[in-house]
């Protein structure tokens, strides 16, 4: 059994306890893996080939707010 044929059939594996809804979801997500990959290659005029990062603050700290999620008070008026 070569790797390839082990990997298609633990996905197909995995996705056959899955509900339907869910199943879509990783579909979805596998198209966006695709993407992501093919927008991360870059060509330059003289046909070399560069990556760039998919998030470039990958290395960095993100802060949020700690009333990030919380309702502005501008807004409070319509809730």
């Amino acid at each position: 059994m070569t790797y390839d044929t082990l990997v298609y059939d633990t996905l197909v594996k995995e996705a056959k306890d899955l509900p339907e809804d869910l199943i879509e979801q990783v579909i979805e997500f596998m198209r966006f893996l695709k993407l992501s990959k093919e927008q991360t290659k870059h060509s330059i005029s003289n046909n070399m080939t560069f990556h760039r990062s998919v998030n470039p603050l990958a290395d960095e700290l993100i802060a949020i707010a700690e009333d990030f999620d919380e309702t502005p008070e501008c807004f409070k008026e319509y809730i």
